[in-house]
């Protein structure tokens, strides 16, 4: 499905059935009309604003606690941007759940996911409530909330986070760079190479410690050099 007129009418099931029968019903038109078909995550996106639209506030959070159960990966798309468009007036309680779902992953993309739409996003536009919640997130329990924490840093620094913040939260990236849990390694790597494909200064401030080999492990390494090299690649282009 790669038209926007066609999802609006299974989305349409989906809303006639949440204002007909209730929440549960709702539920089960999303998985059968949506969740289970082939949709770009544009697509699902736009699903998620409309159902922002049309489902009473205080009923959001329970409709993203029914997608959970489901277990799509297009689910963590609808999941994220209802969470991302609380966030201004629900912001705790979108942080919260957010790491209550990835906590729950049991595969990569349901981290990757929900951790940009609603960590970075956070992040890039609220940086300031944003930053306390990823350090004290830093020292979560689950590794799939610590790899969801670099999906969010990658996001927000791509998108253009300010250059005093980028340098706070890749102070929390170093702290996790001696890790040798592959899911951690994953997120923590990825938003470390987006930091210094934006930002080589910041690495340059702290080359000191990114070369401490007692604190920092081969694979940060590694992967800030593949950011080192995509800057490089895209200045010389951007140049001709």
């Amino acid at each position: 499905m790669t038209r926007k007129s066609e999802v609006k009418k299974y989305l349409q099931c989906c809303i006639s059935a949440y204002q007909e029968k209730g929440l549960s019903a709702c539920v089960l038109e999303l998985s059968n009309q949506i969740l289970n078909r082939k949709i770009k995550f544009p697509l699902l996106e736009f699903c998620a604003h409309q159902l922002s639209e049309r489902i009473k506030v205080n009923e959001q959070v329970a409709l993203c606690d029914g997608i959970e159960t489901l277990k799509t990966e297009g689910g963590n798309v609808i999941i994220g941007i209802i969470l991302q468009n609380r966030l201004e007036n629900h912001f705790q309680q979108s942080i919260d759940k957010a790491t209550e779902y990835t906590s729950k992953a049991d595969i990569w993309y349901v981290c990757d996911i929900i951790g940009e739409r609603v960590y970075g996003f956070a992040l890039l536009h609220y940086p300031d409530r944003t930053i306390p919640e990823i350090r004290k997130l830093s020292y979560h329990s689950k590794n799939w909330v610590l790899r969801s924490l670099g999906a969010g840093v990658h996001y927000a620094v791509r998108k253009g986070l300010d250059k005093q913040n980028v340098g706070i939260v890749f102070l929390i990236l170093l702290s996790l760079a001696n890790t040798k849990d592959k899911e951690i390694r994953q997120g923590i790597g990825w938003a470390a190479k987006t930091t210094t494909r934006f930002h080589p200064d910041i690495i340059e401030q702290y080359h000191a410690d990114i070369q401490n080999q007692e604190k920092v492990a081969n694979w940060f390494r590694r992967k800030v050099a593949i950011g080192l090299e995509r800057h490089t690649y895209y200045a010389k282009r951007n140049s001709r």
